[in-house]
Formats: structure tokens, C-alpha cells, sequence
């Protein structure tokens, strides 16, 4: 007869990163119920959200907090290591794409905000504040969560060495992917548009070229650096490609579509490559 074995305990550092990340979600995902719900909580212009597209962006959005507060869950409770790794792996991947270079604009973005608003936006200016705080927020405590969990789940790729091999076809196309995003975004960055975004767009080209870098040079020195950075770098590429994909197609803008679909697919060609470098067990 054996004895049932405990699950360990939780620590209550990894409770508190938890839920202080999804008390992070708690504001956007109050405006997203009042505007899918008819409120004008944050609207100046209440018509701005009467849209199908906007219902359905919004829809989209929220969502996308709910599988944030999944996540912080799964990061920190037992239940959460019995997951597929592709069902974590990649909501966590996209949203490390998206909060990422938020958390790194956040100076500039704070900087934007201080300024004067156009009082004809049909969005409060709290409103910008409130939702940008609250990505960064969750940007911070939704990752740290994560590598909390990572290096308890998948331990060896920290302690491990790089699996032999070569980078491939698909990281080549990856890499050079990565560069056509940096030098798209470098241009943009000198164009029209707020700080926040021209920031954002210098973010990302640093982040597709210091994945470029990382993969390129994955065989020397230690792996797991390199994996970061490949990690925030594609997934950057693949997030804001994809959504930038989305808009540029509802707000009928194809200017910036060919860099932004190379982006996203080369985002996941980096993402692919360096997933067959990874160490395993013994």
C-alpha cells in the first residue's frame, strides 16, 4: 500500500504574481463589457463602438484578457502543468508578442500622455491611460508568471545545451523575415503618427533584429539566452503582424501589408527553428 503524495505547496509569491496579474485585466476587460454591452463607459462618442466591426474587435480583444487570466491561473496552480505545451505555449507566445514591447514603449508612452489630447477623440483621455497602464501591468506580472512556471515545467532547457543541428531552411527565411521587419519598421518610425506608435515601431525593429542575431549564433555560448530572445523577438513579429494584418484589412490599408505578412510568417519561422535546437531530458 502506498501513501497518496501531496501536490506542493504554492508559494505565496507566485499567488500574489498571479492574481495582481489578472487584477491588471479587471479595467480593460470593464471597458470591453460596457461597449459590447451598449454602455458609453470611456466614450465620448458613444456611435464610435455601434459598429459590427467594432463589436467584433472588441469581442476579440476581451477575449483576449479572459485566456490572460487562464494563463495567470494555469502559471500558478497544479492543474496548469498538465496542459498540452502547445495550448500554453502558444497564447503565451502571441501575448509576449503584444506586451512586450508595450512594457519596453512604456517611457514614450507615458511621455504621449502627458501631452495635451485632441478634445475631438472619441475616446476619454483616461481611457488611454487606463488601457496602456493595464497592458504594461499585465505585460510585467503576466511574464513573470510564466517564467515561474517555465522553469518549474520545462527546467532542462535552462540547465541544458543546445540541441545539434542547424538553423535550416526555415530559419534562414526567418532571419532574413526579421530583417525586412526591422528596416519596415525603421522607416515607419521617421513617418507619420503619435510617440507611441513611431516608439513602437522602433521597439519591434530592435527586437526582430536581436532575434535575428540570437538565432543565427543559437549553436555558441548558452542556449536559454538566446531562446528569449528569439522568444520576444518572433513572437513581437508574429503578435503585432497579425494584428497589424487585421487592421490595415478592416480600416482598408494595405500600404504596410507585405512587410507585415512577412513579419508575421517569419515571426513563426524564427519561433520553429529554434523550437528543434531545444535540449531535452536525458
Amino acid at each position: 500500500m502506498t501513501a497518496a503524495v501531496s501536490a506542493p505547496k504554492i508559494s505565496s509569491s507566485r499567488l500574489i504574481v498571479c492574481y495582481a496579474a489578472i487584477l491588471g485585466t479587471l479595467p480593460y476587460l470593464t471597458l470591453k463589457a460596457s461597449w459590447v454591452t451598449g454602455g458609453s463607459l470611456g466614450l465620448r462618442d458613444p456611435s464610435f463602438v455601434d459598429s459590427q466591426l467594432m463589436l467584433f474587435a472588441n469581442l476579440l480583444t476581451g477575449g483576449m484578457d479572459v485566456v490572460a487570466v487562464i494563463l495567470a491561473l494555469a502559471f500558478t496552480y497544479s492543474w496548469g502543468r498538465r496542459i498540452p505545451a502547445p495550448l500554453v505555449l502558444f497564447p503565451i507566445w502571441i501575448g509576449t508578442g503584444l506586451l512586450a514591447p508595450i512594457v519596453l514603449n512604456l517611457p514614450v508612452i507615458v511621455a504621449d500622455l502627458m501631452k495635451p489630447q485632441l478634445a475631438e477623440l472619441p475616446l476619454e483621455n483616461w481611457v488611454f491611460a487606463v488601457v496602456y497602464g493595464g497592458f504594461a501591468w499585465q505585460g510585467i506580472l503576466l511574464l513573470t508568471a510564466f517564467v515561474l512556471y517555465a522553469r518549474d515545467r520545462w527546467w532542462f532547457v535552462v540547465t541544458g545545451t543546445v540541441r545539434p543541428g542547424t538553423i535550416g531552411v526555415a530559419g534562414g527565411l526567418g532571419i532574413t523575415a526579421a530583417l525586412v521587419s526591422a528596416i519596415g519598421h525603421s522607416i515607419w518610425a521617421f513617418g507619420s503618427g503619435g510617440m507611441s506608435a513611431r516608439g513602437q515601431d522602433v521597439v519591434i525593429a530592435v527586437l526582430s533584429v536581436l532575434a535575428a542575431i540570437a538565432l543565427a549564433t543559437v549553436a555558441r555560448g548558452r542556449f536559454w539566452p538566446r531562446l528569449v530572445l528569439v522568444w520576444t523577438g518572433a513572437g513581437a513579429m508574429a503578435g503585432s503582424g497579425a494584428w497589424g494584418l487585421f487592421s490595415a484589412f478592416t480600416m482598408g490599408s494595405g500600404g504596410q501589408v507585405p512587410v507585415l505578412a512577412v513579419q508575421a510568417i517569419g515571426g513563426v519561422l524564427l519561433m520553429t527553428s529554434i523550437l528543434r535546437r531545444l535540449p531535452h531530458t536525458a
